[in-house]
C-alpha cells in the first residue's frame, strides 16, 4: 500500500471514512477525497443507487472512464482493501 493513492466511494462497513485515511496514511499510502487519473485504488463501499447513476457512485463512473482511457486503477471490495490493511499493519 506504501505510495498508493486510495479513493473511498459508499459506506464502509468496519470503519469510518476518516479512519479509514488516517490508517492509509498509516500504512504509507495516500488517501484521496476524490478520483483522479494518479488513483491506483477505489475502494467500494455500500452505496445507495439513485436514479441518475443505478448502482455506481459518480467515483466508480470516473474511475471506469480512466480504466478505459488505460489507466491502472483497480477498484476493489472492502474486504480487500482491509486485507491490505491489515497486511499491511502486522
Amino acid at each position: 500500500m506504501k505510495g498508493k493513492r486510495i479513493a473511498i466511494t459508499g459506506i464502509l462497513n468496519f470503519y469510518k471514512r476518516e479512519e479509514a485515511f488516517f490508517l492509509i496514511q498509516t500504512c504509507g499510502g495516500i488517501p484521496q477525497v476524490v478520483v483522479t487519473r494518479d488513483t491506483d485504488y477505489l475502494v467500494i463501499g455500500r452505496y445507495r443507487a439513485n436514479s441518475i447513476n443505478g448502482d455506481k457512485s459518480n467515483k466508480r463512473i470516473l474511475a471506469e472512464k480512466y480504466i478505459k482511457q488505460g489507466r491502472n486503477i483497480r477498484i476493489i471490495r472492502e474486504d480487500e482493501f482491509l486485507g491490505m490493511l491489515w497486511r499491511d499493519l502486522i
